[in-house]
């Protein structure tokens, strides 16, 4: 992905993973137009939207001016007499319009959704790799905070508070399908939505939806509805295919990291609870060595229990320790007690 070599325009951006040039649709968008239109631009990696004023990625630098957003920067990449929407009718540059619409209102609340709030993808793939991203004291701010505000966002836009949180996803991709079937209706079998010739409209759904080409999400409810959408699935792999080549280095260092991946997965397949189980394996430990204990003779067990029944049916075990019968020491005592009584006979008898 060679970049442009003019240092007065530069775009700021969110890096790229797993074969895809940025991880943030709003930058692949951008950076597919200035592909599209050729300009001299270089893509800086920054992954620090503090560094925005608005406090987001894209950033584009251009003599001395600083645009974000994408509408901004598509209009301001215009005004330079870079584009390739020049040659589009006026029908066209309205479909363009109402379509933009489309996609921010029904698809992208859904991307959102599944890319920060889904519990699982958030968890497992989302945000191990912000943290690793960002810098030091956004990787502890930044991903919680842009977790809750996508959540709110989307239950204000599509739902209400009392919703469950099944009933918004059904909803948030329910809407989603239906925007991916339409834009799949539009592009019918052409390489691009206007004929030959990619245009502002295939840089945004690009910027969609080539995340769910590449990204391994754990929910695969919208990846496997573009996969039906055949033509959809060949116009996003079409573009990168295009317009951003991996070079050798860039390709070896995907596999590698997908190497690695691939064997975190495994460990984590073999086993999944390794807290769990090393759990159980300590208790059956020390409850085979109890045994072997008792049965070995090492640990002897006594129990107490009354005499028997009133029959006189004792079922107390021969080793069952018995409180002492002081009744067999009575003869003892009267013995004593005549022995004494003689002798203090026979000493009367002295005396007299």
């Amino acid at each position: 992905m060679a970049d442009g070599d003019n240092a007065n325009m530069q775009l700021r951006i969110w890096d790229g993973d797993w074969g895809i040039p940025s991880v943030d649709h709003k930058c692949l968008s951008v950076m597919a137009y200035c592909r599209f239109s050729t300009v001299p631009i270089k893509f800086v990696k920054t992954n620090n939207p503090w560094r925005s004023p608005s406090g987001e990625l894209p950033v584009l630098d251009s003599d001395g001016k600083t645009v974000t957003g994408v509408s901004h920067i598509f209009s301001c990449l215009r005004k330079q007499r870079w584009g390739t929407d020049y040659s589009l009718t006026g029908r066209q540059s309205a479909d363009i319009l109402a379509f933009a619409a489309l996609i921010e209102d029904k698809l992208m609340p859904a991307l959102d959704y599944m890319w920060w709030v889904e519990t699982k993808t958030y968890v497992d793939l989302t945000r191990p790799w912000y943290v690793k991203a960002l810098p030091f004291l956004l990787k502890l701010y930044l991903p919680s905070a842009r977790q809750r505000a996508t959540e709110n966002r989307a239950r204000f836009c599509k739902g209400h508070e009392l919703m469950s949180d099944t009933d918004l996803e059904n909803k948030l991709y329910k809407e989603a399908k239906e925007c991916m079937n339409l834009l799949s209706i539009k592009l019918g079998e052409n390489n691009y939505f206007f004929g030959s010739t990619p245009s502002s409209l295939d840089a945004l759904v690009f910027g969609a939806l080539a995340p769910l080409l590449k990204v391994p999400f754990p929910v695969t409810i919208l990846r496997n509805h573009l996969k039906g959408c055949t033509n959809l699935w060949n116009h996003c792999q079409r573009i990168l295919d295009n317009y951003f080549p991996l070079s050798p280095e860039e390709a070896d260092t995907l596999r590698k990291k997908n190497d690695e991946r691939s064997k975190q997965t495994e460990v984590l397949t073999e086993f999944p609870h390794k807290k769990r189980n090393m759990f159980i394996a300590g208790v059956i430990a020390v409850a085979a060595m109890i045994s072997y204990a008792l049965l070995s003779g090492l640990i002897e067990i006594e129990v107490l229990t009354d005499d028997g029944d009133e029959d006189g049916d004792s079922s107390v075990n021969e080793s069952t320790t018995r409180p002492p019968d002081f009744n067999q020491f009575d003869g003892l005592f009267e013995n004593e007690d005549d022995a004494e009584q003689e002798e203090g006979d026979e000493q009367y008898d002295r005396e007299d």
